[in-house]
């Protein structure tokens, strides 16, 4: 079979992939210098060259850095390869974990977008809800100020390596809902699935949906209200969160909340 032995930089450039300005540094750098120099300066590349290429544009998709390359490409051996690989599939494993929970993280957000266009403002209804894991931050008394409080939430779970992308909620308890001799004392989570350090459990949850620029004070005694009303008992925590926040809306204003409380007929 009759095959051209030079290849032009545009033509190895179609062939590997690599774009022209990068094969021009790689020959600056002395990583894939062309073979063949043609007396007008320009550039030729041989088949020989094919694999070299290949090489470094695998290399590059691992994310190994130029120097590195340069160095491996100019001593290779089967120990060094293996050594090489083993290193760099620890951070292809890490990455494909990045990628996964990021993706969860995106799912969340479109859930929750989704059912907030489902429901309407002060809508009230009654809801069967799986169990859900949950990362629960440590209490802070509600004197304390709000925005200190959720920073302070924020920096207890990054600390823990919880992914601070994650949607956050806040927990308010059974007995501080039934209180009524002190503010209720509420607990910031974060919807971290598999990672979590406790359970929102499953069951039966009396919902109302309304905007609120405030996490922790979605109307919580509004519901109360409507829970009796209903023929209802409070019978677990009760778990506020954002369905849409800045990420999806332009102003605080707009934000819209859903708060829900475990519950069973009375």
């Amino acid at each position: 079979m009759n095959q051209k032995k030079q290849l032009s930089i545009l033509e190895f450039s179609k062939l590997t992939g690599i774009n022209r300005d990068n094969l021009r540094f790689y020959d600056r750098i002395g990583l894939l210098k062309p073979e063949i120099r043609g007396e007008n300066g320009y550039r030729y590349y041989t088949r020989r060259q094919l694999g070299s290429a290949y090489l470094i544009g695998g290399l590059r998709l691992l994310g190994v850095g130029i120097e590195d390359i340069r160095r491996y490409s100019a001593g290779r051996t089967p120990e060094e390869m293996l050594s090489l690989f083993a290193e760099q599939e620890g951070h292809i494993q890490a990455e494909i974990a990045r990628l996964r929970e990021t993706s969860e993280i995106m799912r969340q957000y479109a859930d929750m977008a989704r059912e907030a266009l489902r429901h309407g403002e002060n809508e009230f209804t009654v809801a069967e809800r799986k169990r859900e894991r949950i990362f629960l931050c440590p209490p802070f008394p509600a004197a304390r100020d709000e925005d200190e409080a959720e920073i302070g939430a924020y920096e207890y779970a990054g600390s823990h390596g919880i992914n601070l992308g994650y949607p956050m909620g806040v927990m308010v308890t059974r007995e501080a809902l039934l209180s009524s001799n002190a503010p209720p004392v509420y607990q910031y989570y974060f919807k971290t699935g598999r990672r979590g350090n406790a359970w929102k459990p499953a069951g039966t949850y009396a919902v109302i949906y309304g905007r609120s620029e405030s996490r922790d004070t979605l109307d919580i005694y509004r519901l109360l209200e409507l829970i009796r009303a209903q023929g209802f008992e409070v019978n677990g925590n009760a778990y506020g969160e954002y369905l849409l926040d800045d990420l999806a809306v332009q102003y605080p204003a707009q934000y819209y909340g859903r708060v829900e409380i475990l519950v069973k007929y009375g």
